[in-house]
């Protein structure tokens, strides 16, 4: 019917041998399967990341190692069946560690990093903000430094939004209590140009592929290039435009964003939808 993917959408397969099942029937579709890779016999009582600021907050961890197993599992399972196994939003030095090791079998895997993973650490949360609870959690300055390598080096094959916007009610509230999840679609460019190029000397080039053509490579559909022929989706970016970011002027209806009061540098400024212009200097138009 013209699924792009299959995906278990934040909720871990815990059964490994219905896992195996559903990556045989997806690959028999020729169809990837995106997973979340947390298990969550060991994380699902946590609330950030398990480590010495957790500790020193006196809140339940999520530990990395929960991630880094669930990841071990999977590759196993996809150099199994050969089913193309997606890791979504890795966040943990040894999984991506693990996962450069299978590319290196010729597992055949992908992953992906949030603009967020690659921007905070778990020292941000020392105020206990819900802005910054999300899933998998923001990890240690290591961590974000080996999610730059797996970039550097093909490990990690897109950046993308992990755009899981909540109402106010529900983020305004103490941090246990509040869900996992930010709204990450309008800062996404301007924190991966921010980190990845301003930062760290990558090329704008580099970043349009991974935060457009390999996503749309990835899943098997049309766009994320400019060509003739293609669909005219463009977005016009001006790398140097700096500007501070308040939840209360972004067009989500949830307030709370990690990136208050924070400057960015970069933003898209144009935005044309199948030849339209929707978005101008920061204004939606349609």
């Amino acid at each position: 019917e013209g699924a792009a993917a299959f995906s278990d959408d934040g909720h871990y397969v815990e059964s490994a041998n219905f896992m195996r099942r559903a990556m045989e029937y997806a690959d028999m579709l020729h169809k990837m399967v995106i997973d979340h890779a947390e298990d969550a016999t060991m994380c699902s009582g946590g609330f950030m990341n398990e480590g010495k600021v957790s500790y020193a907050m006196g809140v339940t961890g999520r530990p990395a190692a929960g991630e880094d197993i669930a990841v071990a599992r999977d590759l196993l399972l996809s150099e199994m069946t050969g089913c193309h196994i997606h890791i979504a939003h890795v966040s943990s030095a040894k999984a991506v560690e693990l996962i450069r090791e299978a590319k290196a079998k010729h597992v055949n895997c992908t992953t992906e990093v949030t603009s967020q993973h690659l921007y905070f650490t778990d020292e941000w949360l020392k105020n206990y903000e819900s802005s910054f609870k999300m899933a998998p959690p923001i990890r240690t300055e290591d961590d974000r430094k080996a999610l730059i390598e797996g970039l550097k080096d093909g490990t990690i094959d897109a950046i993308i939004t992990d755009h899981a916007p909540h109402c106010n009610e529900e983020k305004d509230v103490p941090f246990n209590c509040a869900p996992n999840g930010i709204a990450g679609l309008e800062t996404s460019l301007a924190s991966a140009l921010t980190v990845f190029c301003h930062n760290n000397g990558f090329t704008i080039d580099r970043l349009i592929e991974l935060m457009s053509v390999n996503p749309a490579r990835l899943l098997g559909v049309e766009g994320g290039v400019l060509e003739e022929g293609a669909a005219a989706d463009i977005v016009v970016i001006d790398p140097d435009k700096e500007w501070t970011v308040h939840g209360n002027e972004l067009y989500t209806k949830s307030l709370f964003t990690p990136y208050e009061g924070l400057t960015l540098k970069g933003r898209a400024v144009l935005t044309v939808v199948d030849g339209e212009i929707v978005m101008k200097e920061g204004k939606v138009l349609k």
